[in-house]
């Protein structure tokens, strides 16, 4: 990548250095992931624009390549309400491990782990039928409060699952057939 593509791409100037101008990309797509829904074919994009924004930046200063090395934990337990405690408690891993280190590797392994922790969440629940489950837009989680809840009364109770917890389903394993498919 030539310095004036680099430049563009940093927006160097609307910032006093090379630095502030990548950190400040860096910022801006990191809390984009902090903040919004796993949707992998948008995660997988965010991994592209952060890898332009690496190319970018060694134009003008020594980057910082560290990243949080951690490992995901197995979704285990005799029931769902189980599994999606310890999905939830990666994914709480992933998010403050992905603040710990503001550099481009950081944030494209943190992608590939909620990613990872997705696909696995949504093999959880391959045997589960919801085919009668509304539509809902990929976009729109479930309050994880609500899911708690709900699958913490199944366990307990054995309540049968709601439909919002079945559409909810429904939504994970559509965006686990499209990790395979991107």
């Amino acid at each position: 990548m030539d310095k004036k593509t680099a430049e563009i791409i940093l927006d160097l100037n609307q910032f006093d250095s090379p630095l502030d101008a990548y950190e400040h990309q860096l910022f801006k797509l990191r809390n984009f992931i902090l903040t919004n829904p796993i949707i992998p074919k948008v995660l997988f994009a965010k991994t592209k624009k952060s890898q332009q924004l690496e190319q970018a930046a060694e134009n003008f200063i020594d980057l910082d390549y560290s990243i949080s090395s951690y490992e995901l934990k197995e979704l285990r337990g005799e029931h769902l309400y189980d599994k999606f405690i310890i999905y939830e408690k990666n994914k709480s891993l992933i998010k403050s491990n992905l603040s710990k280190h503001l550099s481009s590797k950081n944030i494209q392994f943190g992608i590939e782990q909620l990613i990872t922790n997705l696909q696995m969440w949504s093999e959880e629940l391959e045997n589960i039928d919801t085919s009668e489950a509304k539509d809902v837009p990929l976009t729109k989680e479930m309050d994880v409060l609500t899911l708690h809840e709900s699958l913490k009364m199944n366990k307990i109770n054995g309540e049968p699952i709601s439909q919002e917890l079945l559409s909810e389903f429904k939504r994970i394993k559509l965006l686990g057939t499209s990790i395979i498919k991107s």
